[in-house]
């Protein structure tokens, strides 16, 4: 069965930003966070709330889980045991289906912290960390979305796995690319180092059980 890729935008305004995330972000103690770390954050959320547009596009395909790791995806074949075990639950191999979602909060987002580069590495530092709270909020409400999808059929969703995890090689992202084509669909390219423009981006895949 084909789907079509859904393309879909988010408030900035919705978008949860914990503190407390932002600064594990950046290697702080849970236990030694104080007030005023929490208020280093919560001053430059408005301007980092202004710069966010944020955005997601996704898709349902087939995969078949083979023996010894193997899985074959739309795109080609691919050995890793770690997302194998990860769609299957170390069970049986055969054909199964999957999320396939890229998502960003835009390229304003990367010029903002390119401007306070200039004058403050440590307000880019904290303006990064904010920025990986926010797209990573941005995955877990699309999650969200698409396990109530799964739920309405009567199934069940798998954890969340990106290229780059595990033994899922980052070279995984070229394949993702051309099955999401997110340059049209959110303006999310990747380079030839595989980095991906705007750089507070995610791409994932989410067996479906």
């Amino acid at each position: 069965m084909s789907f079509p890729i859904v393309k879909k935008t988010y408030k900035a305004s919705e978008i949860i930003i914990d503190p407390h995330e932002v600064l594990r972000y950046l290697g702080y103690k849970k236990e030694l966070v104080t007030a005023d770390d929490i208020g280093q954050v919560e001053a430059l959320l408005p301007e980092a709330r202004a710069a966010i547009k944020a955005a997601a596009c996704w898709g349902r395909f087939d995969v078949e889980v083979l023996e010894e790791g193997g899985i074959s995806f739309p795109y080609g074949q691919v050995c890793s045991r770690d997302l194998w075990r990860n769609l299957t639950q170390g069970t049986a191999s055969g054909r199964l289906e999957i999320f396939l979602f890229a998502a960003t909060i835009g390229l304003e987002y990367d010029r903002l912290v390119q401007r306070a580069r200039i004058s403050s590495m440590a307000k880019a530092s904290f303006l990064n960390a904010i920025g990986a709270a926010a797209v990573e909020n941005v995955c877990d409400q699309l999650n969200e979305e698409l396990g109530k999808i799964a739920a309405g059929e009567g199934r069940t969703l798998r954890p969340r796995y990106s290229a780059g995890y595990g033994d899922f090689s980052l070279e995984n992202q070229r394949g993702i690319f051309d099955l999401l084509n997110p340059a049209k669909q959110i303006g999310l390219t990747l380079k030839d180092n595989l980095i991906m423009v705007p750089e507070k981006s995610v791409t994932a895949l989410i067996g479906i059980r």
